[in-house]
């Protein structure tokens, strides 16, 4: 989606000045693959420019909104969390908030090449890895949306291999059968990383990619 939305402020500035009149409803119908549809229905995006809202497919002002308010282009930190949850819910010397999980990317256009820093916590860990892709010339430059939607594959790939991942150790623990997962899910999912995976190589084949420290396994 944010490829998307990249590519149609470069078409077009004075969506800087109105970016709430525009059409994203129609483009975010695009990027929902099949698989999110009959399995992650819940799935959302929320779409904001200088902390304000322009775009979401959630119903009703949320505590996403909040949070984007206060922290504007700033990174989500768990003080920015607890700050929007004591606007919420009123501010208790009680209340304690704790900001587990994140993914996050950081995009840098270079003349020569774009780089990507993927930035993830979970379980109070945080890790981080890079990709950068560079220009066949000066005259013929990657894109930035297509670099954007190749780690959006790449994200999506290494989150479907942590729920096979899981299924597996679900099956060897004798609990598969208490987790709600389908034989049919599961066969989906590996379709879904199958087609992703292509994708992905399809593009590595096209461009010079680098994967800091390594590129990451996908199965």
């Amino acid at each position: 989606m944010t490829a998307l939305v990249i590519d149609e402020f470069r078409r077009d500035e004075g969506l800087l000045h109105d970016a709430a009149a525009h059409d994203w409803e129609a483009f975010w119908a695009r990027k929902v693959s099949n698989y999110e549809s009959d399995y992650n229905p819940d799935n959302w995006v929320s779409l904001h420019m200088g902390g304000e809202s322009v775009f979401t497919t959630r119903e009703g002002k949320d505590v996403m909104d909040v949070i984007e308010s206060i922290a504007g282009s700033a990174e989500v930190t768990e003080d920015i969390v607890l700050q929007a949850s004591n606007r919420i819910l009123g501010k208790s010397d009680e209340l304690v908030v704790e900001h587990d999980m994140q993914t996050a990317f950081v995009f840098q256009p270079f003349s020569s090449y774009h780089r990507a820093a993927i930035l993830q916590r979970r379980d109070r860990k945080a890790g981080s890895f890079a990709i950068s892709v560079y220009h066949p010339t000066p005259q013929k430059p990657v894109r930035l949306s297509h670099f954007i939607s190749f780690c959006a594959d790449m994200m999506e790939t290494l989150t479907l291999k942590s729920f096979l991942d899981r299924v597996q150790e679900l099956i060897a623990t004798n609990k598969i059968s208490q987790a709600g997962i389908t034989p049919s899910q599961v066969q989906a999912t590996r379709n879904r990383r199958r087609e992703l995976i292509e994708a992905l190589e399809n593009f590595e084949k096209a461009n010079k990619v680098v994967y800091r420290p390594e590129r990451p396994k996908f199965v």
